[in-house]
């Protein structure tokens, strides 16, 4: 069966917010997996992130159907409006 994986990259300043918003939505089995963005130092806000030249993220994973993945991207961008959370789809199969 051909799904859509989701990915969603976020700072995790917003992760409870992000938890509770796919919990609301009936998203309740998705993944969770501690993750760094690497960046210029000058895009670094705290003095410990200009140092390590890195930012702690998270990242969701989610298994959906086309038009539920494009629909939940869609809820999370309008409802969040966060400028951290980048959103990712693509193809994958269950062997």
């Amino acid at each position: 069966m051909y799904k859509k994986a989701v990915d969603i990259y976020f700072d995790m300043s917003v992760k409870d917010i992000l938890v509770d918003f796919l919990l609301s939505s009936g998203h309740d089995d998705f993944y969770f997996f501690v993750c760094s963005k690497y960046s210029a130092a000058s895009f670094l806000a705290s003095v410990k992130e200009q140092v390590t030249g890195r930012k702690e993220y998270g990242l969701f994973r989610l298994f959906l159907e086309e038009k539920e993945a494009i629909l939940l991207s869609e809820k999370i961008k309008i409802e969040l409006n966060e400028n951290s959370i980048r959103i990712f789809k693509y193809e994958i199969s269950e062997i």
